[in-house]
């Protein structure tokens, strides 16, 4: 299945591997292919085949996705390594390459982000996060839609396209806009931007209210905040679960979503700050 085009920001550019799971023991028994590659490109192999099409002489790699296919099994993929700038990915490709037959060298040294299946690249970058587990989402949040931007403009734009396209200008009522604590934008479900609001005293939230273009229309909320970049690169591309629901899938024809802060949270906002009374972790 291909990555979507979150893991494939994350991936970068890459080196694979195409390998035969008919085949058991070494790697150099079970690699026919090394390639590098950026989105995904590691599927682009299989894709060519299942068209049919006759092959022409001297295209061994593609005979042999064919054989596999037909046999009744699946090429495997394995990303090799990733996170690479284009030059890093042909130098250990072309490193790679020659070496494939020699297991010392390319397996066995325990690296977790080497020789990853497709299945453990989603499980590092796909995988869905409980809101609990984040501080900064336990407290109240606003789910805001994306799904109208370009996602890679936005994970290569400059902060102000980022801060103009999350923050604002969002249908909340004024109530709730008093209280958000963070804005996190999505794409699909998925998150790419994440935003802590300032405060004002009082602990309430700073944003403008736009007035509304019609009688009929609502108003609008543009906030301001500061960009929690280690928490974007922790948790972009992933969706966020709150007791088996998916928070951050905004409903069809809504822009935004805002959750209220988890009850321990808001708990603990209320409790005074003596040692006696802090929560043990």
């Amino acid at each position: 299945m291909p990555f979507n085009a979150m893991v494939s920001a994350k991936l970068a550019a890459y080196v694979y591997a195409l390998a035969d799971p008919r085949e058991e023991g070494a790697l150099k028994d079970r690699v026919f292919y090394i390639g590098k590659g950026n989105g995904n490109r590691c599927f682009s192999h299989v894709q060519i085949e299942t068209d049919g099409a006759p092959l022409k002489e001297g295209e061994h790699k593609l005979a042999k996705i064919r054989e596999i296919r037909s046999a009744g099994y699946d090429v495997e993929v394995l990303i090799v390594s990733h996170g690479l700038t284009d030059p890093e990915a042909h130098f250990l490709e072309t490193a790679l390459i020659p070496l494939v037959g020699d297991t010392n060298k390319v397996a066995g040294h325990g690296d977790r982000g080497f020789w990853l299946t497709e299945n453990q690249v989603k499980e590092i970058h796909d995988r869905s996060i409980e809101r609990g587990d984040i501080d900064l989402l336990r407290g109240n949040v606003l789910f805001v839609s994306l799904n109208q931007q370009d996602a890679t403009k936005l994970l290569n734009g400059v902060e102000d396209e980022v801060a103009q396209a999350t923050l604002g200008n969002w249908n909340l009522n004024v109530r709730d806009s008093r209280r958000v604590d963070c804005v996190v934008g999505v794409k699909n479900s998925l998150i790419l931007s994440i935003f802590e609001t300032e405060k004002v005293p009082d602990n309430i939230t700073r944003f403008d209210r736009l007035s509304a273009p019609t009688k009929r229309a609502h108003g609008r909320s543009r906030f301001f905040g500061t960009r929690r970049g280690d928490l974007e690169e922790q948790l972009r591309g992933r969706t966020v679960r709150q007791e088996g629901q998916v928070l951050s899938k905004i409903r069809p024809g809504a822009g935004c979503q805002f959750f209220p802060a988890m009850a321990y949270h808001a708990l603990w906002l209320r409790w005074p700050r003596r040692p006696s009374m802090l929560p043990h972790a």
